[in-house]
């Protein structure tokens, strides 16, 4: 299908409107407002001197914190519905008055990260005294005196009798506290008139000294051993520990608030886009001016909805002109636009250029079933996709994703029974092909419907350039491709001479259209050069032949898992419980694997095989202002 029409709209009102004007234009959702060029000699317009940018940080923050609070399983996540917001609601969040919830949540978040980084602090301090634990010097003798030096060190155990041979050299002692796999602690008296030369010595011995933290000396009695210090930790611990637990549960009761936050930092974020939106806007001394673009078939609906104000302001329309960039809207049949999403990762067409929505949907509804080729999977993802349908109502680009998978889950069923298996088993009696016994077969079945794909890119080109008087030669040259292909495929497999003679044609037409040379004889060298594109052909074609891989190897992995359970029922009584947790693991991890294969290379051969042909991105889509919503929907 084509683009759908869309057009260029400016909307003359008195200044006193734009408030509700603006209000209205949101909860249409149609129109993309532009921003009006300075060269009209407008001045700005100026909104709402408060940004509510603050206060969305602050809420975005609030339910970060809380959702960690918020126990939700996979079910509510996945399956509970958005809560509708009417205007009503809307407008009595917008007046509400939420600096004192933030604060509530705000509070709580900053004391228990306080806490619980003071809580780091306090183990981590007391897995450092833990080697220490056994030395039994009280706290006060371990400052140095006028001529000792007290010291706490460590040192890896295999040096040991190194620092043993300088006791009979120096004037030092120590005395080991305790050892671990690697190290070796020490309690260790220097004399300090000769510490200069002892610390060279301990340099080349790797010693490293440990200090106390004088904070916590502070605090202890100078009788206490180090034993005493980590039960007075021990005890700061547990403190901190209760202190967290009372704060967690105050986060799990703010909670129940979540559900308002949520709602409100919709609200309050669709607020701040209308703020936004006067930035857009112009006006002179009794009036405000504004454009943009909208759909042609929402005209209507437009101006019903501004009909109320029709009194106080002008619309006026018209299509694009020349020079101009409109936004793209893609225009497909309900049943189409799922396979929408996948133009939609590769760009946007061109204003004016071609949809290739419809051309790449039967191809990759084969395509993503031929790589699965497991009808089973294809049973289980069209379910999902439907109760997901049902029960959640999704919308938008979510609405159009789960109908994609359903639609590729079907796709996965009819093929999955014609070349693959249910759950590893195939029904012979509906196989046409079985990629395990006739591997070729199939192989030929992937090229053949990756020339197809191939050359009916070749013929959009070709078409499309027939439209354009400018490119009526490259338009020619795509003929020449689109004869000289299939000919040269059927001459090679049926031998029969008008195939030919009917190649030669078309090559004939790449020599003479392909370069844009006016020298006759640049001309025809830059077409014979032009003819070893053929092998670009040849390369796209081969490149389908993933498709054969790919289905093999989830027919196989499905085969894999059923031997294992076959072999693990042979178990007395273990067999029993195993068999099971093989069977739904493994067909689970399979097809979570086949279905994002699948769906990742079918993708990439519309990118690189079949795009490429004929498609020109570019274009940039239509985003009107309007009501959206991240937790809720908006009626």
């Amino acid at each position: 299908m084509g683009l759908a029409a869309v057009e260029r709209v400016e909307v003359i009102a008195l200044s006193s409107l734009k408030d509700e004007l603006l209000s209205e234009l949101q909860e249409a959702g149609i129109l993309e407002l532009e921003t009006v060029e300075p060269e009209l000699g407008l001045e700005p317009v100026s909104g709402p001197e408060v940004s509510l940018e603050p206060l969305l940080f602050r809420f975005r923050q609030a339910i970060k914190y809380l959702s960690l609070w918020k126990k939700s399983g996979l079910q509510e996540k996945l399956f509970k519905p958005k809560p509708t917001i009417n205007r009503e609601e809307r407008q009595a969040i917008l007046k509400q008055d939420w600096d004192s919830l933030l604060k509530a949540v705000e509070e709580v978040e900053l004391k228990y990260r306080e806490i619980g980084a003071e809580l780091k602090g306090l183990e981590k301090e007391k897995a450092l005294l833990l080697p220490w634990q056994p030395l039994t010097v009280p706290l006060s003798e371990l400052k140095p005196t006028a001529t000792v030096e007290v010291f706490l060190i460590r040192l890896n155990r295999s040096r040991l009798p190194e620092l043993s041979s300088l006791l009979s050299e120096w004037p030092l002692w120590f005395s080991p506290v305790s050892q671990d796999k690697k190290n070796a602690y020490l309690f260790l008296l220097a004399w300090k008139p000769a510490l200069d030369e002892i610390e060279e010595k301990w340099k080349e011995l790797g010693v490293s000294f440990f200090y106390l933290p004088e904070s916590l000396l502070k605090k202890m009695p100078p009788a206490d051993k180090v034993q005493d210090l980590m039960a007075h930790l021990e005890q700061e611990i547990i403190a901190k520990k209760q202190y967290l637990l009372s704060l967690e549960a105050e986060s799990r009761r703010l909670t129940e608030w979540l559900p308002q936050l949520t709602s409100a930092y919709d609200v309050l974020a669709n607020e701040q886009e209308r703020i936004n939106a006067y930035n857009r806007l112009a006006q002179t001394e009794k009036t405000v001016f504004l454009r943009g673009w909208i759909k042609s078939a929402d005209l209507e609906p437009l101006k019903k909805r501004l009909d109320p104000l029709s009194s106080s302001l002008e619309i006026r329309h018209r299509p694009p002109v020349a020079g101009e960039e409109p936004p793209v809207v893609l225009k497909n049949p309900a049943v189409l636009q799922p396979f929408q999403i996948i133009t939609q990762l590769y760009g946007f067409p061109r204003p004016g250029g071609i949809d290739p929505t419809l051309p790449l949907a039967p191809f990759f509804f084969l395509f993503v079933g031929l790589c699965v080729s497991e009808a089973g999977y294809g049973l289980l993802v069209a379910l999902l996709s439907l109760f997901f349908w049902l029960k959640v109502k999704p919308k938008g680009s979510t609405l159009l994703f789960s109908q994609l998978m359903l639609f590729l889950g079907v796709s996965t069923i009819i093929l999955g029974t014609l070349v693959g298996g249910w759950f590893g088993f195939p029904v012979r009696q509906l196989l046409i092909i079985d990629p395990l016994t006739q591997p070729v077969s199939f192989l030929l079945l992937a090229l053949a419907l990756g020339f197809i794909q191939v050359w009916f890119g070749t013929l959009i080109k070709a078409i499309s350039c027939f439209q354009k008087k400018e490119t009526i030669p490259v338009g020619l040259t795509q003929t020449g491709w689109l004869v000289l292909l299939p000919s040269i495929v059927l001459y090679g497999l049926k031998k029969i001479q008008i195939f030919g003679f009917i190649s030669l044609l078309g090559a004939g037409l790449v020599i003479l259209f392909a370069s844009p040379k006016r020298n006759p004889i640049a001309r025809f060298l830059g077409g014979l050069y032009g003819l070893y594109d053929i092998s670009k052909y040849l390369g796209d074609v081969l490149s389908y032949s993933r498709l054969l891989a790919l289905g093999l190897s989830t027919s196989v992995i499905a085969m894999v898992v059923n031997t294992l359970c076959q072999t693990a029922l042979n178990i007395p009584i273990v067999g029993w419980v195993v068999t099971p947790i093989i069977f739904l693991g493994g067909h689970l991890f399979n097809l979570a694997i086949s279905f994002l294969g699948g769906f990742v290379h079918s993708m990439r051969l519309q990118f690189v095989e079949f795009f490429t042909k004929f498609y020109e991105s570019g274009g940039k889509p239509l985003r009107p202002l309007a009501l959206q919503g991240k937790y809720v929907d908006f009626q």
